[in-house]
């Protein structure tokens, strides 16, 4: 370009230049070398529509910030910017102080003068301070904030006594944001909380159940453009300060009435108000009670298993360093190159139930009741399904024995009582069935044949009595498999076949269950078109990946809209069975309780005289939950613990 002025030139004049091997990349290149200069060319005739004085730094648009921040799950920038951005002008509210006998008989009269109008309530624990256990009260009335330090001992004065009974009154009604949270709270100080008509956390996931965190201060800023702040932490607060000590929680109570209105009418827009009635606010007393009553735990069986789990983890331990002719850290993927997979493989596994349950479920339990009390959420999956946490009870091992000898340690709690579990069978094909419309499949359930057996009947085109073990194993990977959107591909690696194999075995399958291909089309088709798909009770999940241009992200998306109106109907369908349960336990006045749900199962604590009772009550009412086209089947089994359960034969 030095030698000749310009690109153009240059080009121009490629046959001067000496080096043909130059001349030649030159030629090949040419394409490329415009590109690049046209990708670095500084643009100077694109029309500039801002003056000068439009460019000089401004304020942020710190909403837009928190929302966009919100969306991609920034949550450490979110926290940050909450405390740069000011915050918007907050409604006008008093913050009264209950920190006397006065204060407190004071708030019981504004309360019964109420006249039935919501009352706005949340409760954060206290920390435990000289073995007394309590909780902060906020409640808002007419936007008046009261703030109330409770524990045992505010319910026992007749100030306290009042404001305990409005709390127990089921007539009262109460709006929260994590009604179940201070469900357990006040439960801890001898109250129990009724009249819940509400809560902003339910209602914000149910229109938005992809949200993995909904915060009170996100979804005042998002539907009231009032960003609330982090609250101040309790540890070590000096709660006697008064009214600017206790104003943030005064403030975020008073957010709780405005945000539930708005909250409602998107409900109703969206068709999902008779699910936040009907199913998910009568469920959240349900879980608060299970959460209360917790598991027993037999600790000293736990204390044996672990003695001998760690024996034979140091005899696991010597092997393999004797096989690898030295020590080395049996934890670093590094160093764990050594013929020894199937001993490491057995060691991880054997340390990893050390760790997680054989040591760790006994710190965890209440040493006065040795019971375990885990955490039902109820907005945490994006289907609607349950999970569990502090500790996760729904993940306890079940495919090998080692793991299984885990379920031993879950026993009852009660003298001469029982574990009995209630288990949907098949649960998610038979909900396909009714989806579908399959005539096969509803066929199949309604004449009680086993399924994966009937299936290999349909396409191998042998009877039902000939199928192999191998091939009804094989069809209960693809009848599995469809739900989930498996390919053949998928299919290939469950099964150790080619995949062609495989993709012969979903062809078949769909040529026998035609109806299930349309309906999984249809999914599909209704995911790209309105951006969601619906459970059999309205619920919705979103799917955007659906549209993706990237064929992954898209096939991602695919799968779910296969499956989350199946298993999301599956995790109704249980809620459902439970809060009638309850109700049903309650008006039986059994001693039987609920103490685990694991996704298709319930699992119930049982005085041996009441268990032929409580098996008549619970078959008809699971099985009864929701009709569909094809019957739901309950398996019941009961026993000493969770392992060594028997299945009961009742009419």
């Amino acid at each position: 370009i030095q030698r000749f002025g310009s690109l153009e030139d240059l080009y121009r004049h490629l046959d001067e230049i000496e080096s043909p091997a130059r001349r030649k990349s030159l030629e090949g290149a040419r394409q490329q070398v415009e590109l690049s200069r046209e990708l670095a060319r500084v643009r100077s005739d694109v029309p500039v529509d801002v003056a000068l004085k439009d460019l000089a730094v401004q304020a942020p648009d710190w909403r837009s910030l928190r929302s966009l921040f919100r969306e991609l799950e920034f949550k450490r920038l979110l926290g940050a910017i909450e405390e740069r951005s000011p915050a918007a002008p907050a409604p006008a509210h008093a913050t009264h102080p209950v920190m006397s006998e006065h204060d407190l008989d004071a708030l019981a009269s504004a309360l019964s003068l109420t006249e039935g109008k919501p009352v706005a309530i949340l409760c954060r624990p206290l920390p435990i301070r000289d073995g007394i256990d309590g909780g902060l009260l906020a409640l808002a009335l007419r936007e008046e904030g009261w703030v109330v330090p409770v524990d045992r001992e505010t319910f026992r004065s007749p100030a306290g006594q009042r404001l305990g009974a409005w709390l127990a009154n089921a007539d009262a009604p109460k709006i929260s944001h994590d009604a179940k949270a201070a469900t357990r709270i006040l439960e801890r100080c001898g109250v129990r909380l009724q009249g819940i008509i509400g809560d902003t956390m339910v209602a914000a996931y149910l229109l938005n159940p992809a949200r993995t965190n909904q915060t009170l201060s996100d979804l005042s800023d998002e539907y009231l453009d009032q960003p609330l702040g982090p609250l101040p932490k309790l540890e070590g607060m000096p709660l006697l300060e008064g009214a600017e000590t206790l104003e943030p929680f005064s403030r975020y109570a008073c957010a709780v009435t405005r945000l539930h209105e708005r909250l409602l009418a998107d409900l109703a827009s969206h068709e999902l108000a008779a699910l936040y009635t009907d199913l998910e606010l009568p469920l959240l007393g349900v879980l608060a009670q299970m959460e209360a009553t917790g598991v027993a735990i037999d600790v000293p069986y736990l204390k044996r298993l672990q003695a001998s789990m760690r024996a034979e983890l140091t005899g696991f331990t010597e092997e393999i360093y004797r096989l690898a002719g030295g020590e080395f850290n049996l934890n670093s993927p590094k160093q764990l190159r050594h013929p020894l997979p199937e001993r490491l493989m057995r060691y991880r596994e054997l340390s990893k139930l050390v760790s997680t349950y054989v040591e760790a479920l006994p710190q965890l339990a209440d040493p006065q009741t040795g019971r375990i009390h885990t955490s039902f959420n109820q907005t945490a999956t994006a289907t609607g399904r349950l999970s569990s946490s502090e500790p996760n009870l729904q993940n306890i091992p079940v495919k090998t024995e080692l793991g299984r000898s885990i379920r031993k340690a879950f026993i009852p709690g009660i003298p001469d009582g029982l574990l009995a579990a209630a288990d949907y069978s098949q649960i998610e094909l038979r909900i396909l069935a009714h989806l579908s419309g399959d005539e096969h499949l509803i066929e199949a359930f309604h004449q009680g044949r086993d399924i994966h057996r009937f299936t290999a009947s349909l396409i191998s085109g042998c009877p039902e009595a000939e199928v192999q073990p191998e091939q009804r194993q094989a069809m209960k990977a693809v009848n599995y498999g469809i739900l989930y959107g498996m390919t053949s591909h998928g299919l290939s690696k469950e099964l150790g076949i080619s995949f062609e194999e495989a993709q012969a075995f979903i062809d078949a399958y769909f040529e026998r269950y035609p109806k299930v291909r349309d309906y999984l089309d249809r999914q599909i088709a209704q995911a790209k078109r309105d951006g969601f798909v619906l459970t059999l009770l309205g619920r919705r999940r979103y799917i955007p990946e659906v549209n993706s241009p990237d064929p992954l992200v898209r096939q991602v998306g695919e799968r779910m809209a296969v499956n989350a109106p199946i298993q999301g109907t599956a995790a109704d369908l249980i809620k459902r069975a439970m809060i009638r349960l309850a109700a049903r336990l309650e008006d039986a006045a059994l001693r039987s309780r609920m103490v685990l749900q694991v996704h298709d199962e319930l699992v119930f604590e049982v005085p041996r005289q009441e268990l032929e009772p409580l098996a008549a009550l619970v078959r008809p009412i699971m099985e009864g939950a929701i009709a569909l086209r094809v019957p739901l089947m309950v398996t019941m089994k009961a026993g000493p613990n969770w392992l060594d359960l028997t299945e009961l034969r009742t009419p």
